[in-house]
Formats: structure tokens, sequence, C-alpha cells
């Protein structure tokens, strides 16, 4: 009897830990945003989601104003207007490979650098 009791809380303790498993690489993806913070030297550190760390020297006084722009708030959402632009004009979206990041795209960010005239 009591080794019916110890199998069924084994069989439950390990589907707890299975799901756990399964559930933790998904919280990896959580973080799009950079994050700003002051270090105890009194420095600016900008953590990137792109996995760099800029680190200013004795700037740290401006964390708290510039963590309100890389805050993790939703983006605004813009409806565009039902005006098609001019008649015939294509803008495909254009993949910018290396270094992307020194243009200011996010991961998956496709630009539109051929606007039509």
């Amino acid at each position: 009897m009591r080794s019916k009791s110890v199998r069924a809380s084994f069989a439950a303790v390990t589907l707890a830990a299975l799901a756990t498993a399964i559930a933790m690489p998904a919280e990896a993806g959580l973080r799009h945003h950079d994050r700003v913070y002051a270090d105890s030297f009194g420095n600016l550190v900008i953590d990137s989601a792109a996995g760099y760390k800029r680190i200013i020297v004795g700037e740290g006084k401006l964390a708290k104003k510039l963590s309100e722009y890389t805050g993790a708030e939703q983006p605004d959402v813009i409806y565009d207007s039902d005006d098609a632009g001019a008649p015939g004009c294509y803008q495909p979206p254009v993949l910018v490979k290396g270094r992307s990041y020194m243009y200011g795209l996010s991961d998956g960010e496709m630009p539109n650098l051929s606007p039509c005239r």
C-alpha cells in the first residue's frame, strides 16, 4: 500500500519537474528591451537585449532618465491610412546583414531603405 503512494508521489514530482524544465527555455526569450542601470561606481550601464553591454564612465546619474526610453512597455500601434502610395511604387524591405545594431535595428527588424520618389 505504501509503495503505491510512493510511486504516485514520485510520478507527480517527476511530472512537475518535467513541466518546469520544458517551460524554462520559454522564459529566456521574454527580454526584448535594453536594461539601463547605474553600477556601484557611478557608471551608466546599458545591457542590450541583443547581447552586448555598453558602459559609460561617470554618467550613472542619467540611468533613471534613460530607462524611460528603454522601458519594457508595449509599442504604440499606428494604423496606416487607406491612401495608397504613388502608383507603381513598390517598396520591398531590405535585409541588413552584419552590423545591423549600428543602424538602431532590433532583432528581426526589416528596414525600408528604398523610398519612392
